[in-house]
């Protein structure tokens, strides 16, 4: 284990070397005063505009625009926060309703918030041009309107996640469709009209400004007048920015948390956790017959899959990533508090996945790595998706995992977007790091994973566990879907379909000079939310 340690410390110097040139740049803070400006500093969303259908990571309006459903800002249940008061589905979960709050309005004059908003949306965020995630659990319905306030959306199948569709994780954000009719679509990117705490100003490069929304219709207005967010990819840029008093906000790495700390920041987290991270080998396309299947990929063979997941000392990257401040995790898309989870498999873990470098390598010899495989180099990708600013690093540990077992690699710089494009062109045949965030309903995230239709990020697809996923997909019966569910995390656990790695709370790091706290609950894809909640000096 002694040379792992070495090559992280070899990876991990350049960290030290990002707080002391974050340390530098430190000034002098000024007298606590109240603040009129909230400036928070953050990943780059997967792509800056105000089309959320137009992003396949997350959406960066999550403060202008709101979803018919809300969560509770500790707990993250369902409520009734969002533009809808109530809402219920039928008994096969082939029919929901939602009924609107009649005091929701639109920003700039747009007029009172009506179903024919929801219609309009609905048709734009589902059609064929949208890159959002997760819009399969949108798809497949007629939306009919029954009056200005009532809704209602149809499906043929049973549709079990509607509501979880519709609220924090969800890609169905509420359009005005009298903007749409005056201005098209050209209004949404010039001065978009949204219901939240927040009124959209102005995006330039790098920077989104927004004005709080007096006497909001909601009856709650923030402690300020404007949110500044602004984007970087640089954890060194994020925390200089904190220090120097150019942030009150900054979602940076957690290994830079006690730069910032020791400096006299504060961290603050999401009340529930808000995310799972694995590694993924993607471009598994496996089912009988698919013409995207490339059997040159060596992790195509279970035993490469075992390898990999060997070789990685999960204790040293919790420790390296996240300060040792992370809880492990078994299997990606199950959690002990939703439908299907398998205690089981986490007293199967250490056997079947921990770290066992001997083991890894003799796996590689038995499968006959590399000569088996026409392309055994394995390319990781180094990217950020947004609340995950540990991703770049993470890439290079699992290099320095991989090669000493045997692994031929290399390091591949791309974005999250360009990433997305090789899932929906079928042609992802690489390594990355993902996220299952926030922590889905299992049947969501079973059909995100596993399905074709599911997110364009994941990549393992084969007949059984197609036949699986698809079977409870189509199940209304609780103890038939739990069995389904259960015999699909097994499943995938068997055949190693991907590195789990762990599950997270998200921090963020405030200045306590502006910042009194911020409670979110880790609902989102990114982790952020409920801005209107962010306390500051007064």
């Amino acid at each position: 284990m002694a040379h792992h340690a070495l090559n992280l410390s070899a990876r991990l110097a350049g960290s030290t070397a990002i707080g002391v040139m974050a340390l530098a740049l430190l000034t002098a803070a000024s007298d606590a005063a109240a603040v009129e400006r909230v400036t928070i500093v953050m990943d780059p969303s997967a792509a800056q505009t105000n089309r959320a259908w137009a992003t396949g990571g997350a959406f960066d309006l999550d403060a202008v625009y709101q979803r018919l459903i809300g969560n509770d800002p500790e707990t993250g249940e369902y409520d009734s926060s969002g533009l809808a008061e109530s809402w219920e589905a039928n008994e096969d979960f082939t029919t929901w309703i939602f009924r609107l709050k009649p005091e929701a309005e639109w920003h700039n004059d747009w007029g009172p918030v009506t179903s024919a908003d929801v219609a309009h949306s609905y048709e734009i965020q589902t059609g064929p041009d949208t890159l959002a995630t997760g819009v399969a659990s949108l798809r497949g319905g007629t939306a009919e309107i029954i009056d200005d306030h009532t809704i209602s959306f149809h499906f043929d199948e049973p549709k079990m996640d509607f509501d979880f569709a519709n609220a924090g994780r969800g890609s169905m954000y509420i359009y005005s469709k009298a903007q749409f009719d005056a201005e098209g679509v050209e209004g949404y990117d010039n001065e978009p009209a949204g219901t939240g705490h927040f009124r959209f100003v102005e995006r330039e490069p790098g920077r989104v400004l927004l004005e709080t929304v007096q006497d909001h219709w909601s009856g709650t207005t923030p402690d300020f007048n404007e949110l500044e967010l602004r984007f970087t990819l640089e954890p060194a840029t994020k925390l200089a920015m904190l220090l120097s008093g150019e942030a009150d906000i900054s979602v940076i790495p957690r290994e830079l948390l006690g730069d910032a700390t020791g400096s006299g920041m504060e961290v603050v987290t999401s009340e529930q956790p808000s995310k799972q991270v694995v590694v993924m080998p993607d471009g598994l396309y496996m089912k009988e017959g698919d013409p995207a299947f490339n059997p040159g990929l060596p992790w195509t063979d279970v035993r490469i899959r075992e390898a990999m997941n060997r070789a990685l000392n999960r204790d040293e990257i919790v420790e390296a990533l996240y300060d040792g401040e992370a809880e492990p995790l078994v299997r990606y898309g199950m959690h002990e508090t939703h439908e299907g989870y398998v205690p089981e498999l986490a007293e199967r873990f250490e056997a079947e996945y921990g770290f066992d470098p001997e083991r890894a390598t003799q796996l590689l010899e038995e499968a006959g790595y590399p000569d088996a495989f026409e392309e055994p180099v394995i390319p990781i990708v180094s990217t950020v998706s947004p609340g995950s600013p540990e991703y770049p690093t993470m890439a290079e540990l699992i290099q320095v995992y991989f090669d000493s077992v045997g692994f031929q690699t290399e390091i591949i710089e791309m974005d999250w977007a360009s990433l997305g494009a090789l899932g929906r062109g079928r042609e992802a045949y690489v390594i990355h790091p993902v996220q299952n965030a926030p922590i889905r309903p299992s049947n969501v995230a079973l059909t995100n994973t596993f399905l074709e239709e599911g997110s364009t990020y994941h990549g393992y697809e084969d007949d059984a566990l197609t036949a699986i996923v698809e079977k409870m997909a189509a199940t209304i019966d609780p103890k038939a879907r739990e069995d389904l569910m259960r015999e699909a995390f097994t499943y995938a656990f068997e055949n190693y379909t991907d590195m789990p790695m762990v599950s997270l709370h998200h921090p963020v790091a405030v200045n306590p000079e502006a910042i009194v706290t911020w409670q979110y609950p880790g609902v989102t894809s990114n982790g952020l939310s409920h801005w209107h909640l962010i306390d500051t000096v007064e």
